[in-house]
C-alpha cells in the first residue's frame, strides 16, 4: 500500500511535488514560514529521524497537532491500522540506479545515477491501534530564542566576520563578511536575527565551504541562479527561524511576492527541490551536525 514506488509507470515526481508547493501558494500558505515549535518537527514515529529538505516542508504543511509519521509497513508491524477514509502522504528519497545501456567508471564498475522516487506517510491522527507506549511525548523546551540565536552563531564553524558599519544587510563574497544593519534598526530582535540568518545561509555557498554555483559565480540579479540562491537563502532561514523559535513578524506574504515564486516553480519544477536540498547542506553546515543519510538518499547537487 505504501511501500516505495516500484510500479513500471512513469511518475514524474519532481512534478507531483512542485503541484503541492503550488497548490499550497495559490492558497496563501508559505510552507517555509510554518513555525513547528507547537507541533515539533516532523520526523519518523519509529526511527525518530527528522524529515529534510522538501519532505520538510510537504509534512509541515499539512497542520496536524503532533508531527509523528510512519510508513504502512511500520504500521503494520506495530499491530495498527489506518483509518478508513484516510489518505497517505508523500515523502521522496534519491535511489541510485544504473544507467541504461551499462556505462562503466573508471574503476570498471557500473555507473550509477540519483533517480527521485517517493512512499507514502501517515501521521498518528489519521491511525488507530498504535500501542501508546510507542508514541513519543511531546515536551516543549522553553528557551530564549534570542540566546539559541547567539548559540548557532558562536557555534558555526569558520562563521564569517559580522559587522555593522552600513545600515544594509550583505553577504561580501570576496572579502567572506557579512554586513548587518545595528539591532536598533529592527523593530524586534527577531527580524534582525532571521536577516542574519539569511546571510549566514549565503555565506555557506563560499568556495571553501560548500561552493554552491548559485553564489560562486556571483549571478546576476533577477538571473536563474541568482532566484535560486535567494531561495536557498529563504528556506534555509526559516529552518533556523524555526529551529530557535522566533518568527519573523516582517514578513508579509503579499501578492507580489507569492506570485513571484509561483512563475518560478511553474516554469521548473526542479526548482523548488532543488533548492530546498542545498538550504538542507547548508543548515546543516551552520549547525555543526552530520546528518547520516539513508543508503538511498545522495544531493540534489549530483543530479544534472
Amino acid at each position: 500500500m505504501d511501500s516505495k514506488n516500484t510500479s513500471s509507470t512513469k511518475l514524474d515526481v519532481y512534478q507531483m511535488v512542485t503541484d503541492r508547493i503550488i497548490e499550497l501558494l495559490e492558497a496563501g500558505t508559505v510552507p517555509w514560514q510554518k513555525p513547528w515549535s507547537e507541533t515539533g518537527v516532523p520526523m519518523n514515529m519509529i526511527s525518530k529521524r527528522p524529515y529534510r529538505g522538501i519532505n520538510l516542508w510537504l509534512l509541515l504543511s499539512l497542520n496536524y497537532e503532533r508531527n509523528l509519521f510512519l510508513t504502512w509497513d511500520q504500521l503494520k508491524k506495530i499491530g495498527g491500522s489506518v483509518n478508513q477514509g484516510q489518505h497517505g502522504h508523500i515523502v521522496v528519497f534519491w535511489k541510485q540506479v544504473k544507467k541504461m545501456p551499462e556505462e562503466l567508471d573508471d574503476k570498471g564498475k557500473p555507473k550509477v545515477m540519483p533517480m527521485l522516487r517517493y512512499y507514502k506517510v501517515f501521521n498518528v491522527e489519521q491511525c488507530r491501534d498504535i500501542p501508546k507506549d510507542l508514541i513519543p511525548e511531546f515536551v516543549k523546551v522553553e528557551t530564549d530564542s534570542i540566546l539559541e540565536c547567539e548559540a548557532i552563531i558562536n557555534s558555526m564553524p569558520g562563521c564569517p566576520v559580522i559587522k555593522h558599519k552600513e545600515q544594509k544587510a550583505f553577504y561580501h563574497l570576496i572579502e567572506d563578511y557579512i554586513n548587518m544593519p545595528k539591532k536598533k534598526s529592527f523593530k524586534i530582535p527577531e527580524s534582525y536575527y532571521s536577516t542574519l540568518f539569511h546571510e549566514l545561509v549565503h555565506s555557506t555557498g563560499t568556495e571553501k565551504r560548500l561552493g554552491r554555483k548559485s553564489i560562486v559565480d556571483m549571478a546576476e540579479f533577477g538571473s536563474e541562479p541568482y532566484s535560486m540562491e535567494e531561495l536557498i537563502a529563504e528556506l534555509g532561514a526559516s529552518y533556523l527561524n524555526s529551529y530557535t523559535g522566533i518568527l519573523d513578524k516582517q514578513v508579509e506574504n503579499s501578492a507580489s511576492y507569492i506570485c513571484s515564486w509561483l512563475e518560478k516553480f511553474k516554469s521548473d519544477k526542479r526548482f523548488i527541490i532543488s533548492a530546498s536540498g542545498q538550504a538542507q547542506r547548508a543548515v546543516d553546515l551552520i549547525l555543526n551536525r552530520q546528518e547520516v543519510e539513508s543508503k538511498d538518499e545522495v544531493e540534489e547537487s549530483m543530479v544534472s
